[in-house]
């Protein structure tokens, strides 16, 4: 059967045990990976899939360059489910603000870390579908978009990227 009352052990045995047990592989094995950027109040949470096209778009304004030196700091999620709570809360504490990066719809992502952040007592800002198209490809340009959105709200000492006024400036 698969149904309750047959399936209330399975799933209390899957979040006292697999889930945990799965986010301990995750972190012990540094399946999701942190890249350190020179400006630490905004972080880039990504999915590990739209990784190039967002290294991409920021090269496009100069907050990257081709040997993978980048302005803002990345978490990149190769693993999405489950989060690894403990991951999210060393990124985003101290950040003003996060922008979520994520294909698809619901949010299921954003919507997660916010909960993260949340139960950690967290205030950082998560951005994500606010800035971004809620369906849709995310290519390099629909990206660039989105970060010169984030980055004009979160990130104002860096100037209007959008007209390559931070590229100009480290140029």
């Amino acid at each position: 059967l698969a149904h309750p009352p047959v399936t209330f052990a399975h799933e209390k045995r899957k979040y006292d045990v697999r889930m945990p047990a799965a986010r301990k592989f995750i972190a012990d094995h540094k399946l999701n990976e942190l890249v350190e950027g020179r400006h630490k109040d905004v972080g880039l949470i990504v999915q590990g899939g739209i990784y190039p096209s967002l290294i991409r778009a920021l090269q496009q304004v100069g907050l990257a360059d081709a040997f993978g030196n980048i302005e803002l700091p990345l978490l990149v999620l190769n693993v999405v489910y489950p989060l690894v709570p403990d991951e999210i809360v060393a990124f985003a504490a101290g950040r003003k603000a996060v922008l979520v990066i994520e294909e698809g719809q619901p949010e299921y992502i954003e919507h997660e870390v916010g909960s993260i952040l949340r139960r950690a007592d967290v205030n950082t800002a998560v951005h994500g579908k606010d800035v971004l198209p809620m369906a849709g490809e995310y290519t390099s340009e629909v990206l660039l978009g989105g970060l010169v959105k984030f980055i004009a709200a979160r990130v104002p000492a860096l100037g209007n990227i959008g007209d390559g006024g931070y590229a100009a400036e480290i140029a």
